[in-house]
């Protein structure tokens, strides 16, 4: 771990908002859109309840903030480059079906600002500063006795 009073960049800094920020505007949406959602879901699964869909909005807010986590506490390159495949593989869903993109933006605002927050989330992770921030793990934490 990078010890606390080693400032970050403001690229890891701004990552770690922006994809915070995306990951709680994506339960928020969840959690507006619930009773549509339930809906669909007890279609396929009649034992999905509220509670579970609440717990599994609940659930995808932590996996979430755990790259958060990897990058801005331990400059842990394996979290940049799986972030940047889940980007990656959402962008590609998103331009195959490039036709649903302004019904979605309309209907789901709250899903499209989460999107666009994560990926810029992203392109931050790839910046010179970044790039340097993930090089240099700092050297020695005075604060850590052997």
């Amino acid at each position: 771990m990078i010890p606390l009073s080693r400032r970050r960049p403001g690229r890891i800094t701004g990552f770690a908002i922006l994809f915070a920020a995306a990951a709680v505007l994506s339960l928020v949406d969840g959690l507006v859109r619930l009773p549509e959602t339930l809906a669909a879901a007890q279609k396929l699964y009649a034992w999905v309840s509220v509670d579970t869909m609440i717990v599994w909005h609940s659930a995808w807010l932590t996996i979430a903030l755990i790259p958060v986590v990897m990058v801005w506490l331990s400059a842990i390159r394996l979290a940049r480059w799986l972030v940047s495949i889940g980007a990656l593989l959402r962008l590609a869903g998103l331009v195959t079906g490039w036709k649903l993109l302004p019904g979605l933006v309309i209907e789901q605002p709250i899903w499209a600002a989460a999107w666009v927050l994560s990926l810029v989330a992203v392109a931050l992770l790839f910046t010179p500063a970044s790039n340097r921030w993930f090089k240099d793990k700092g050297g020695v934490d005075p604060a850590v006795f052997e």
